[in-house]
């Protein structure tokens, strides 16, 4: 009879703080409410990915899909860059104007912040089509005429990410994130689809005029729909401008996160030069399916970076711990989840691109491994970007991105494809923890899993006192 109460007791409270979960108001509930709709949204986006990739893979055959996943490398590692920053820092500014009541502030830096990204992806897209049409001899023909395509698509993915952060800023998830993790994926599955159905050639350079007209499209949507939310949050008035101090606190996210994406990518970058495209094709397979694990620490950065920003500007340092805490936690622990289910499917997951992709298997099954190992180091990265440490963050991918670089070079000889694997997963490790250290020793936090071993330090905060009132009640 005791039993049975308990575990009714045990119900009614599950039952009371997912209530809350989904109706309060308070912090820690939009952030766990905003993390978890962006999972919700990266998990059907790693589904469409995945079957947008095999369908690509099966429609253009594995020369012209390793050509196309050659392209994306650079359209990331570009595209990222090329917004100099401002696609992450309005999570780092906007909360700390709207802290501070700094109205002036806000409506300058939202303005400030489009013009600065369509001029600077511009002068990106056509140095790059410069420096194309320079070294075509020196470049497999077949890369040139996608390269140059995937260029003109980069003001608009360059603006879809800084609305993105636009919209994170405000915990906005469904317009930061639908636009671009699924408008985009899909409208570009449909529109190759369509084009090789009416008569075009199903080739790399076909993908990447339908992902120029899939970026425009998506982006119209994004920018109506966060214009819309703007307009009822933030009045009109005055602007006031710090273009220097906005834009030099911008370039180091730019550095940071266009280097994280060199740093991601660069076993397909390295591996272009010692393995067919057909090869390549089954490498980028894999890195295609084990994004299904990197959407976990995506998600809960979502929520919580501008939690980080916000709590530093308040000064609120126990709560700044507890949320680190409770992100550790559970992205560790829903990684670990996830990576067995991925690792238990990889042989049919990877035989849905052709039959010569099970040669990726040991490759998916490395970087698995290396990913749960990398988010046991917790949230250091978003800690240190949010609290001012962002240029710090920056130069730790410069430096171990040559490590990775020639760990790769290293590796890749001896054991191909399987070799880049073990480098970008040690590199990766070695980097999530020296940031784990670094923020440790900077802020007094320990992002690590072993501070977040007991489930109970995570669920602090998370269920409500006994003697509390039941929400909603």
């Amino acid at each position: 009879m005791n039993q049975s109460s308990g575990y009714a007791e045990t119900g009614r409270r599950l039952l009371a703080v997912l209530r809350h979960t989904m109706t309060a108001e308070d912090e820690p509930a939009l952030a766990r409410r905003a993390t978890a709709l962006a999972f919700l949204i990266r998990m059907a986006n790693a589904v469409l990915v995945y079957g947008s990739q095999v369908v690509l893979a099966r429609l253009m055959g594995q020369f012209e899909y390793g050509v196309f996943a050659y392209t994306w490398v650079w359209f990331l590692v570009i595209g990222t860059v090329a917004n100099l920053g401002f696609a992450e820092s309005p999570i780092r500014y906007i909360p700390e104007f709207r802290e501070r009541g700094e109205l002036e502030n806000l409506r300058g830096f939202l303005r400030l912040g489009w013009v600065v990204v369509l001029v600077a992806a511009i002068g990106f897209g056509l140095v790059g089509a410069a420096a194309i049409t320079l070294a075509d001899p020196y470049i497999e023909h077949a890369y040139v005429l996608p390269m140059l395509f995937m260029l003109v698509g980069l003001p608009f993915a360059s603006l879809q990410g800084f609305l993105e952060g636009v919209a994170r800023a405000y915990s906005w998830t469904m317009p930061a994130l639908f636009p671009v993790y699924i408008m985009r994926h899909g409208l570009l599955l449909v529109l190759m689809v369509a084009a090789v159905a009416l008569g075009a050639d199903a080739t790399a350079a076909t993908a990447y005029v339908c992902l120029t007209a899939t970026l425009a499209i998506s982006l119209a949507a994004q920018w109506w729909s966060i214009a819309r939310r703007l307009s009822k949050v933030v009045e009109a008035g005055g602007r006031s401008y710090r273009r220097a101090e906005w834009i030099r606190g911008s370039i180091p996210f730019s550095v940071m996160y266009g280097t994280a994406q060199l740093f991601a990518f660069a076993d397909v970058l390295v591996l272009s030069f010692f393995v067919s495209p057909e090869e390549l094709a089954v490498y980028f397979a894999a890195t295609r399916i084990i994004q299904v694990i990197q959407l976990i620490p995506y998600a809960a950065s979502v929520g919580t970076a501008q939690l980080f920003s916000a709590n530093h500007a308040l000064g609120n340092f126990d709560r700044l711990k507890r949320i680190t805490h409770e992100v550790t936690f559970w992205t560790t622990a829903l990684s670990v989840v996830v990576a067995a289910a991925v690792i238990a499917g990889g042989h049919l997951l990877l035989g849905m691109f052709g039959r010569d992709y099970d040669a990726g298997y040991m490759t998916l099954l490395i970087l698995s491994v290396g990913l749960i190992v990398r988010v046991a180091a917790g949230p250091a990265e978003d800690l240190l970007n949010m609290t001012g440490h962002a240029a710090w963050a920056a130069w730790t991918y410069v430096a171990t991105i040559v490590v990775n670089i020639a760990l790769n070079v290293a590796l890749i000889i001896p054991f191909g494809i399987a070799g880049a694997a073990l480098g970008t997963s040690a590199a990766l490790c070695l980097r999530a923890f020296w940031l784990a250290i670094a923020a440790r020793s900077r802020l007094g936090i320990d992002t690590t899993i072993i501070s977040a071993r007991p489930s109970t330090e995570a669920l602090k905060g998370l269920l409500p006192a006994r003697d509390a009132p039941t929400p909603a009640e």
